[in-house]
């Protein structure tokens, strides 16, 4: 048991090393909420300021044999050979190219991304038939599958979409199939690959390579359709999970390990034949964008193109945000992980908010094991709740020690409070390393609040309407930097004494996130020389649509609309849809012509 006296707190982000960074009193800070300061440098990256516009192409890379038959439409080529499929006919590729020039135009002009290698080089981005006889293989027509591959060629690696006739024969409007949404979004999924591989960094995070593209594509979808109401369904892993680490590829495995940036770990064999190493649905969290969204909403949507850019130190995401020239530095990025993490405990990430909470919502109390045999470990089933299981001995939490955080993971340990009490503390005692604690509400105006995180000692926050009168302490690690196995594998043990105001722990399997209002508000506005109709703040009933429309004055066109201060295009529509948080759109405005 701990004695009664009180030690020393330091602010978690007063000392590292001899850095000093937001001095605070050596004592819990419990008379002001904490505000997360902003970041400097800001980290973003617009490809125009490295390549410039970049010109259509005009050529044909001539870096393949066996070719029966091309089709060229505006940035891309589509070639077959002599073997080619009966079912990818014109009828396919035509719309195949077609979506393709769309999708990356916005992208592009849009969102700010270069082209992929080849178009950069003058040449036209590829689709090449897989099975159709290409030198680019040797398989039978009939054969599966679709991926972004490379060809090598004068001394180069070009990369292409090299797709099989299915998901090419899914464009065709013809084709009902209920896989067709899914097959033609990933032939936009593999062309973003073919950017990616264009671009330096991230060559050691192999789980960026899915995450990233991931977002990438689904942020363009919700911005184009108005609806942020959701994310792709494999992010929940990082929300159920939080102890996983964010670099992490296959999730948390059977002996309770993780699996590293680059699968580490994962990959297992017997007889040839592989064997499951991993857990259901968490095995698939390197497609989740949560992170990358986090990025979005903290540092800003050109942050995560800046990690492509920019990632080349070690090649990983967060020790290159630390280390790399222009970076954020080893103090910032720790602070980075830290808020990710706090805002995750009530999903408090923006535009985003409903779309992460409902990760959780739709896989609450999901029995979870190995998710296919055979298996390496038959492990205990896990029940999903993002809160860690304690055990409590007087005043003291001890947590559960399979779910201790991994490196850079968190756990969330929720606490009932006196509804009388106007603070609430806790003392921290870190045994792991590198180990921070800081707790968070929601009020029952809807506002995530948060209190100082620490290192160790004591940890407050002021109470004011909590709702449910229910806190999350979130113990987070906040290494950064992967090292091989003793990284892998480490797992960062503390404990929690409750202190005052915090009467003891709450309900692992309620939902204490969860959040929704009758109604939300868009605020509308427009610079000079055009207006937005309607204008100011506009209510909208959670899940309903609202419509907007951009008007320029005569001599005028529509400069940039920003949608929750993103630029999403210059559109003279917009509609929000399935409202469920408060937005904000605005329109600027410039002499017809201009560029």
């Amino acid at each position: 048991m701990m004695n009664t006296i009180r030690p020393k707190t330091i602010s978690l982000w007063m000392i590292t090393g001899a850095a000093l960074l937001c001095m605070r009193p050596l004592h819990a800070q419990t008379d002001a909420f904490y505000e997360w300061p902003a970041y400097n440098p800001t980290v973003a990256y617009d490809y125009v300021d490295e390549f410039g516009q970049i010109d259509p192409p005009t050529k044909m890379l001539d870096d393949v044999t066996g070719v029966a038959g091309s089709y060229i439409d505006g940035w891309w080529c589509f070639r077959y050979g002599a073997r080619k499929n009966d079912l990818a006919t014109s009828d396919s590729w035509i719309p195949m190219l077609e979506r393709l020039n769309k999708d990356f135009a916005y992208i592009t002009d849009v969102m700010r991304w270069p082209r992929d290698l080849r178009a950069r080089e003058g040449y036209y981005s590829a689709v090449y038939l897989f099975g159709s006889g290409l030198s680019t293989d040797d398989a039978p027509n009939t054969a599966l599958g679709g991926w972004q591959g490379t060809t090598y060629y004068q001394d180069r690696h070009w990369p292409m979409i090299l797709a099989s006739y299915y998901p090419v024969h899914c464009f065709d409007p013809a084709y009902t199939g209920d896989d067709k949404a899914f097959q033609t979004g990933a032939m936009v999924h593999e062309g973003i690959h073919c950017i990616l591989s264009s671009m330096p960094g991230c060559k050691n995070a192999p789980w960026f390579h899915e995450g990233g593209n991931t977002w990438l594509q689904g942020t363009m979808e919700a911005q184009r359709s108005g609806d942020f109401s959701s994310i792709g369904w494999l992010s929940a892993g990082a929300m159920i999970a939080p102890f996983m680490p964010i670099e992490c590829y296959s999730g948390w495995l059977q002996d309770d390990s993780f699996g590293g940036p680059a699968a580490e770990g994962v990959n297992m064999f017997k007889d040839e034949k592989q064997i499951c190493t991993w857990r259901k649905l968490l095995g698939g969290a390197q497609y989740g964008e949560c992170f990358p969204h986090a990025m979005e909403v903290i540092l800003g949507p050109q942050s995560v193109a800046w990690v492509w850019r920019y990632s080349t130190q070690s090649g990983r995401v967060l020790q290159d945000l630390a280390e790399a020239p222009g970076g954020l530095g080893e103090i910032q990025t720790r602070r980075l992980i830290q808020e990710y993490r706090a805002r995750q405990a009530f999903c408090d990430f923006g535009s985003w908010s409903y779309a992460f909470m409902q990760l959780l919502n739709n896989n609450w109390k999901m029995a979870i094991g190995a998710e296919w045999k055979p298996n390496w470990i038959d492990c205990d089933v896990w029940n999903v709740t993002c809160y860690a299981v304690t055990t409590q001995n007087g005043k003291e939490l001890t947590p559960e020690t399979r779910t201790l955080p991994g490196w850079s993971g968190a756990n969330q340990i929720p606490l009932t409070v006196d509804p009388g009490a106007k603070q609430a503390t806790v003392v921290f005692n870190p045994i792991g390393k590198s180990m921070s604690c800081q707790l968070v509400y929601r009020d029952t105006s809807g506002k995530v609040r948060y209190g100082d995180p620490v290192f160790s000692g004591e940890c407050g926050i002021p109470l004011a309407d909590v709702r449910n009168n229910v806190i999350v302490a979130v113990i987070c690690n906040t290494d950064y930097v992967y090292e091989g196995e003793s990284t892998r594998k480490a797992k960062f043990d503390y404990r929690l004494t409750m202190g005052e105001g915090v009467t003891g722990p709450a309900d692992i399997y309620t939902k204490w996130y969860d959040y929704s209002a009758a109604s939300y508000t868009v605020t509308a506005s427009a610079s000079g020389n055009g207006a937005i109709s309607p204008s100011g703040s506009v209510s909208v009933d959670a899940g309903a649509s609202s419509a907007f429309t951009i008007t320029p004055q005569p001599g005028y066109q529509v400069s940039s609309v920003a949608i929750d201060g993103v630029k999403i295009g210059k559109v003279t529509a917009y509609t929000f849809v399935n409202v469920r948080g408060d937005h904000a759109i605005s329109a600027t405005f410039a002499p017809a012509g201009a560029n």
